[in-house]
């Protein structure tokens, strides 16, 4: 194993598409505290500091999985796996080796942003980068459990899909699938138990908040959100979100807890866990079997 680790970072050292993308995340962190540092000139309220200091959650697993797609399907195509595997290396040794790369990677374009946050925020906006973040430490922890399932499922599926093209193609689409649904699964999860219910005396109508604009003498009344998820259908949508790196991303962004909804709990880390044994576990099983001639 050490063997193999040692000439994945190697290779991870001079792939010019690693570099490309550390420089580009990096790029992205100054961009984002730039256009904050513009925005607090220009009166616009700074309350949430973990939607800039997290923003890269948004895209991190896009970028992981294309880059697994890339670095994974160049060792298919010049023949490296073979000769992995001829010269004595398990299976299951190379792709753990290959998931543990493709982790790092993930990680590392993590610390590429949070560098640029740190170095090139604070010049821009001095403590505003830090000042107003909300639990630091445990995001930093969700985003750890996110980058870890984003990895499994990108290395599943290059580590099966030997063409390198429809590698990353297909680690694109899916990671652009999962962002929906786990945009989706937050959204409902974040619904109020109580709403604002608008009452327009002209009609005698009743309409929510969320519904669009009403007259001057429209009444303001508090009622029970009819998309507020509860029991059975809750549970499943807190168990979907344990599950999905999208939705652990995407709530790194949330500077409070919404709704009754942890976004950090026993349930998450076992999720996560679950998940990556799971994917992880099949990757292996299929990938024994695989034809490579």
């Amino acid at each position: 194993m050490r063997n193999l680790l040692s000439a994945n970072f190697a290779r991870l050292r001079r792939s010019r598409l690693f570099w490309i993308m550390e420089a580009g995340v990096f790029a992205w962190g100054v961009l984002a505290y730039y256009l904050l540092k513009v925005n607090t000139r220009n009166g616009y309220p700074f309350e949430n500091g973990n939607s800039y200091f997290f923003n890269e959650m948004t895209f991190i697993g896009i970028t992981t999985a294309c880059f697994s797609g890339f670095f994974i399907g160049t060792e298919y195509s010049d023949g490296a796996i073979r000769n992995k595997l001829s010269v004595g290396h398990s299976r299951m040794k190379v792709y753990l080796a290959n998931l543990i790369t493709i982790l790092c990677a993930g990680i590392a374009q993590f610390a590429a942003y949070t560098l640029a946050a740190l170095t090139a925020g604070t010049m821009l906006v001095g403590d505003m980068v830090w000042s107003r973040l909300y639990r630091p430490a445990e995001t930093i922890a969700i985003s750890l459990l996110s980058i870890c399932t984003s990895a499994a499922v990108a290395v599943l599926i290059s580590m099966v899909v030997i063409d390198k093209s429809k590698a990353v193609l297909a680690n694109a689409m899916l990671s652009i699938l999962l962002l929906a649904a786990g945009a989706s699964a937050l959204k409902g999860l974040m619904q109020p138990e109580m709403t604002q219910r608008i009452y327009i005396p002209g009609t005698g109508e009743y309409k929510y908040a969320y519904e669009g604009n009403f007259p001057d003498d429209a009444v303001i009344e508090t009622a029970p959100n009819p998309k507020y998820l509860s029991g059975t259908e809750r549970k499943v949508y807190e168990y979907i979100s344990a599950v999905l790196p999208t939705s652990l991303a995407l709530s790194c962004a949330l500077d409070e807890e919404e709704s009754g909804y942890d976004r950090f709990s026993g349930l998450q880390v076992c999720g996560t866990l679950a998940a990556v044994a799971v994917l992880s576990g099949s990757g292996i099983l299929i990938f024994r079997k695989k034809d490579l001639k």
